[in-house]
């Protein structure tokens, strides 16, 4: 028995040797992706003036409660935001799978039968017996290291998906909200140009009466009272519509929403319009395009990738080598028969080689497929930095166009509400005729109307621009795990 152990520990030694020689031949270099021409300042001019919040907090800067209060409901109960935070969860949890693999493993196996003949046993006996198996595979070349590693980068990927995806939903629920208010407000503009469409044909039936008017003139202030209608009924529908998708946003059903963001009640008789947008607050915005490594979950997710791809290959790679593993194993089986007992131990120790010989070319093969996917991943990599790029300098040009039309759209309306008034009071002073003002007021709506588009258009640039620069997320590793525990 001695000379039996020697002998086993003699080869693990000289096979030990052997691995570990290797070893030191094995590698391989990890290559850098393909280095992306970034440039050094934003073409578009930044956004500046008033103040600005810090990027992470910017929609709670918003003066609007029902907002903010949107935004939280949506990102403790939408679906989409669960499913990212399970995919995290799983691969958190495959991480764990994989770096037990390089730990020795160790079992109890226990088994006790009685019965007559049992394995050619004349009479009835009773036969048990205890193993305690051991078992390690030691990581030589790094393959199981590699497949933790591996394992880590998809995890940390998974959790800047989730960043990812929570941004999204942010600017989602904020673009969902922005359009219920404004098909909102255009339908109370709708409901007044209706009030004075309604006025103009009364008085054209007055013409009419005294023979002034022809039918066709009436025919026509008639179609203009049903096209007025008409697109108050269009407003209203474009608000249902964005009520649904804002729901669908927050995981929950569209009647208590509706009930929670009625405006207010449509006039009766001729008012300035009351219903209006929610202000949209500024932010900092960094200077350098560089920095939209650390902004980007995106980005940082893109990069994960690679950094994955780059430990699969030096998995596969570590299988072209030899694998070794140690083993040992120690029981003891007891058998009585008629009141006889006999007991008997056992027990064995020593390692097992495995030498790759001949596989057909698979190993191979699989190797340059693990170099085909590190490239994909690297390309990939580069891909979203120039997205990042585009994304942002279209953004910081909308935010241009926007602020300058809005601008330009305010000093029209202004002009127009001044010469509604004017004419109101000029209608009531016998200088002004009753479509004159009416053509007054429909003009001031209309331009009231454009400036409501121009700050649609300037708030969606704002949303626009928090998506594409990440939204300031932050890593918590608890966060998901909270997420988890809510539902």
């Amino acid at each position: 028995m001695s000379l039996c152990l020697s002998v086993r520990l003699s080869f693990l030694a000289l096979s030990s040797g052997l691995i570990l020689m290797l070893t030191a031949c094995t590698g391989m270099p990890v290559r850098a992706p393909a280095v992306v021409d970034l440039p050094e300042a934003w073409r578009a001019p930044l956004p500046h003036g008033g103040s600005t919040v810090a990027l992470a907090d910017w929609w709670r800067a918003f003066s609007d409660p029902l907002f903010v209060s949107l935004i939280e409901r949506a990102q403790a109960a939408n679906p989409n935001l669960r499913v990212a935070a399970a995919r995290h969860r799983r691969a958190r949890a495959m991480v764990t799978e994989s770096r037990a693999d390089l730990l020795p493993t160790v079992d109890l196996d226990a088994t006790s039968s009685r019965g007559k003949n049992l394995n050619s046993i004349p009479g009835v006996s009773t036969q048990s017996d205890a193993r305690f198996n051991a078992s390690w595979e030691i990581d030589l070349f790094g393959g199981k290291r590699a497949a933790a590693d591996e394992q880590a980068a998809r995890a940390d990927a998974a959790q800047y998906d989730w960043h990812a995806a929570r941004v999204t939903l942010a600017a989602d629920v904020a673009g969902a909200y922005l359009d219920l208010r404004l098909a909102q407000a255009r339908e109370e503009i709708a409901a007044l140009d209706g009030l004075l469409a309604a006025q103009l044909l009364a008085w054209g039936r007055r013409q009419q009466a005294a023979g002034l008017f022809s039918a066709n003139d009436v025919a026509l202030l008639q179609a203009d009272a049903a096209l007025a209608s008409a697109r108050r009924n269009a407003e209203r529908a474009e608000a249902q519509v964005a009520l649904q998708g804002l729901a669908l946003l927050l995981g929950i059903s569209a009647a208590p929403l509706a009930l929670e963001l009625q405006a207010a009640a449509l006039p009766t008789a001729w008012a300035w319009p009351r219903r209006g947008l929610p202000s949209v607050p500024g932010f900092e915005v960094y200077a350098l395009p560089a920095q939209l490594l650390a902004q980007r979950p995106d980005v940082a997710a893109a990069h994960q990738r690679w950094l994955a791809a780059q430990a699969h290959y030096r998995g596969v790679d570590a299988q072209r080598y030899p694998q070794l593993s140690l083993g040992a194993l120690a029981g003891e089986a007891r058998l009585s028969v008629g009141g006889m007992s006999t007991l008997s131990s056992l027990w064995s120790i020593g390692p097992s080689l495995t030498l790759p010989l001949f596989d057909g070319g698979r190993r191979r093969a699989q190797g340059r497929a693990a170099q085909a996917s590190i490239d994909e991943a690297a390309a990939a990599l580069q891909s979203k930095w120039q997205t990042a790029v585009a994304e942002v300098e279209e953004a910081l040009e909308r935010m241009v166009a926007a602020r300058d039309r809005r601008r330009e759209a305010e000093t029209v309306a202004h002009e127009w509400q001044g010469m509604a008034q004017r004419a109101v009071l000029q209608a009531r002073a016998g200088l002004y005729s009753g479509p004159q003002r009416v053509a007054s007021q429909r003009n001031a709506l209309t331009a009231h109307d454009d400036v409501l588009t121009a700050q649609a258009d300037q708030a969606r640039a704002w949303f626009r621009l928090y998506r594409s620069l990440g939204g300031g997320w932050n890593v918590d590793p608890d966060a998901i795990d909270q997420l988890a525990a809510q539902s």
